[in-house]
């Protein structure tokens, strides 16, 4: 039975050893690759990382890897990341596993969720925490993520200088990272910061170094963002011929709809600052229009703001009122969605905690399963070793009891009939003559059958047959030696009775194997004893007490 467990067991826990290493050689490229695309294309990286399907039901060091990858190109893509609270036990759990590469990630993203709850405080003291991980990891992005992350909750803050200074850091590390775009994107935030600081030339210095990294490196969807931010910042100091000769210088490297229509978008704005209705009108008109099928809900009601202000200004109410249903239509639309995403991702993270707790009540029943298993193993080798120290202890005596028998038929062999001595008339008077022809019988019976009544029948017969009567035998002894065993009992009273025994079985003859066979003592017992004999009869250690009682 035990054993049939513990192969079931074993096989149990080989059956789930290989689910776990396919699981882990489908699902590991998986993730590889989202994490190659992650820095330069988010977006592809959360196409990859969607076609793991039940992410949940990974095993748990998986899908924290899964997760961490995931909120970083959430973030990336601009998309809510602030019901990822998993993130903060994913900090814990590698924490405590003292890997500091996860660890430090899993701070900074935790870090950037508390950034998106907009609770700015605790988002930075968690960033901070970070810098204990970070100061042993060698990896010089995500040193780069982690300076940038504190740089934006200042910017947010309005605290330029201290933005400024931690994006500074940033680009340092992206550069010796080689990773162009992250820095191109501190540079064009430097600017900012510089722009906001009221330093215009060094502001637009960091610009047009961004632009050169851009341009140098290809990056015709970030030299359009660049640019487009460069026409924003001139739009903020009121430059508005700058702004617009970078707005339009912006088309050039407008590689999509949704490029052209944020760009048609910021001449509207601009147009509109200057009082020029109808151009705003017509350049938001063309950004309705560049807007892709899969409408960016967020630009689209910007757009319907600009345009309800100025119907609004324009004193066209009803145009105003229309343009204004569309921009709360795209608000609803934004808050749905982000609803929606929330609640997919708590289900997606309930599913999680569900199947981990079912993973864990498994594990606890394969527990109780392999200790009840240790238990039965553990009964049955008590078991064993009992029945085996029963069976050695009856062979021992078995081999006891033929020795005995053979040292009573030693016995027999120097018996005389025709002689009177104390000796034979102790081995006729203990029977050992019928007791030895009974014995043989048996003997030679149990060899038949492996001696299994052997013991038995020795116990029973020489010391259950005849019992020993020492009134008896001391009467026949004295008779038979003139009063002498008399004489010898008032002459050694301190000698006990089983003392007194062995001494006539001493005088009769008897060596201590033989004695010991009669009085039914162990020999080392007969040892004892007749040290015990010496000393109260004033013996040396090793003196032949015989020799005393002849003399």
């Amino acid at each position: 039975m035990n054993k049939g467990i513990t192969i079931f067991i074993y096989l149990s826990v080989l059956i789930l050893s290989n689910a776990c290493q396919n699981q882990s050689d489908k699902v590991e490229p998986i993730l590889q690759k989202a994490e190659n695309l992650l820095e330069q294309t988010p977006d592809s990286a959360l196409v990859v990382l969607n076609k793991i399907n039940d992410a949940q039901k990974l095993k748990k060091a998986l899908y924290y890897e899964f997760y961490l990858l995931q909120i970083q190109a959430k973030y990336k893509c601009y998309k809510d990341i602030t019901t990822d609270t998993l993130v903060f036990a994913i900090r814990d759990y590698y924490d405590n596993k003292n890997d500091i590469e996860k660890a430090a990630l899993a701070a900074y993203c935790s870090g950037v969720v508390l950034q998106e709850q907009k609770k700015n405080e605790k988002a930075l003291k968690e960033l901070l925490e970070a810098e204990k991980y970070l100061d042993y990891s060698n990896n010089l992005n995500l040193k780069g993520l982690w300076q940038s992350a504190i740089g934006k909750i200042y910017y947010k803050q309005l605290l330029h200088e201290n933005a400024a200074t931690h994006y500074k850091l940033a680009k340092g590390y992206y550069h010796q990272a080689e990773n162009h775009k992250n820095e191109i994107g501190v540079s064009n935030m430097i600017g900012n910061c510089l722009l906001m600081l009221e330093k215009t030339d060094s502001a637009f210095t960091y610009y047009n170094e961004a632009l050169t990294l851009a341009k140098k490196y290809e990056y015709s969807r970030l030299h359009a963002s660049i640019l487009m931010g460069i026409g924003v910042a001139n739009k903020e100091i009121e430059n508005w011929g700058q702004a617009e000769k970078y707005f339009k210088m912006t088309i050039e490297f407008s590689t999509d709809s949704l490029i052209r229509a944020k760009l048609a978008a910021n001449l509207a704005r601009l147009f509109e600052l200057q009082g020029k209705k109808d151009s705003a009108i017509s350049q938001l008109q063309k950004a309705i229009n560049y807007l892709p099928q899969e409408q960016n809900n967020s630009l689209a009601a910007n757009i319907y703001k600009t345009w309800t202000t100025i119907e609004e200004n324009d004193n066209n109410y009803q145009n105003a009122l229309d343009k204004y249903k569309l921009y709360n239509k795209h608000l609803a639309q934004i808050i749905n969605d982000n609803k929606t995403s929330a609640i997919l991702e708590i289900e997606e993270k309930y599913n999680f905690q569900l199947i981990e707790n079912q993973n864990k009540q498994l594990l606890i029943e394969r527990q109780r399963i392999l200790l009840l298993s240790l238990v039965l193993l553990l009964f049955l080798v008590v078991i064993i070793l009992l029945y085996m120290n029963r069976t050695v202890r009856r062979e021992r005596k078995l081999k006891e009891a033929e020795q005995k028998i053979l040292q009573m038929q030693e016995m027999i062999q120097r018996y005389n009939e025709s002689e009177n001595s104390f000796r034979n008339v102790l081995i006729r008077h203990f029977d050992i003559l019928k007791k030895t022809a009974l014995l043989e019988k048996y003997l030679r019976e149990d060899e038949r059958k492996k001696g299994k009544r052997l013991l038995l029948k020795f116990n029973e017969v020489v010391y259950g047959q005849k019992n020993m009567d020492w009134s008896l035998l001391f009467q026949t002894l004295n008779n038979a030696s003139n009063g002498f065993f008399k004489k010898l009992k008032n002459r050694f009273p301190q000698l006990d009775d089983s003392e007194f025994r062995i001494c006539c079985l001493i005088y009769a003859d008897f060596n201590n194997t033989e004695i010991a066979l009669i009085l039914n003592y162990k020999v080392n017992t007969v040892e004892v004893k007749k040290g015990t004999i010496r000393k109260k009869l004033e013996i040396e250690s090793r003196g032949n007490i015989r020799d005393l009682l002849n003399e």
